[in-house]
């Protein structure tokens, strides 16, 4: 076998021949081998002995980072508490009373505002409460409305479940009969208010608009 220092030495035409001598591939082992003696050996990992044989193996942690490994992290999971059933059940009766606190606000808004747009001399800004103003008062009338509606419907069920216990046929109000009520019932507020004609002046000039929009 060569080592190192002489297969330098030999020319290329030395090698050529020494090639055809051995063979490719007996010349191609030769060469593998003398590159090997040239690298230096690698260490071996040191291995602790233990000191008792029932104690565990002591094992470094000066490990190499892997090139591959999975540098990815796993992103937070999100919920929406709308639709999660960790958040329960939506109890709408639960919820009114809750978040009442809420309509409390609005209308000490609501006073702010018209405060405010008493004392504001600026036209432009003047049109925006103005607006604002409005826009929470349709709000407010809406919701009210929507409460009138729900009471009405909490009263028609529980008369039925009184005739279901007395024995008798229930009844559930139909749709109109529960408008009609309603209906009935606003004139009474307006009547006591007096802001009856104000009302029918109102509803006169609305109508007024959709006729003049269908010619």
């Amino acid at each position: 076998m060569l080592s190192a220092t002489e297969h330098d030495a030999l020319s290329l035409g030395e090698l050529l021949q020494l090639r055809q001598k051995v063979g490719s591939k007996k010349f191609a082992q030769l060469k593998r081998e003398d590159e090997d003696e040239g690298r230096p050996t690698p260490e071996k990992p040191e291995i602790r002995k233990r000191a008792h044989k029932k104690r565990p193996r002591e094992v470094t942690s000066k490990r190499k980072v892997s090139v591959l490994r999975d540098s990815a992290v796993a992103k937070p999971r999100t919920r929406d508490p709308r639709f999660d059933d960790l958040s329960g059940a939506y109890n709408e009766e639960v919820f009114k009373h809750s978040y009442d606190f809420v309509n409390n606000i609005r209308a000490d808004e609501m006073e702010q505002l018209k405060g405010d747009l008493k004392k504001c001399k600026d036209e432009k800004q003047k049109a925006k409460l103005v607006a604002l103003v409005n826009r929470l008062s349709n709000e407010e009338k809406t919701r009210q409305t929507k409460l009138s509606r729900q009471k009405l419907k909490a009263e028609s069920r529980k008369a039925a479940l009184k005739n279901i216990r007395e024995g008798k046929n229930p009844y559930f109000a139909k749709r109109s009969e529960l408008r009609k009520t309603e209906l009935r019932d606003k004139f009474k507020k307006l009547k006591q208010e007096g802001k009856v004609d104000k009302y029918i002046e109102k509803k006169r000039k609305k109508n007024t608009q959709k006729d003049r929009k269908l010619l």
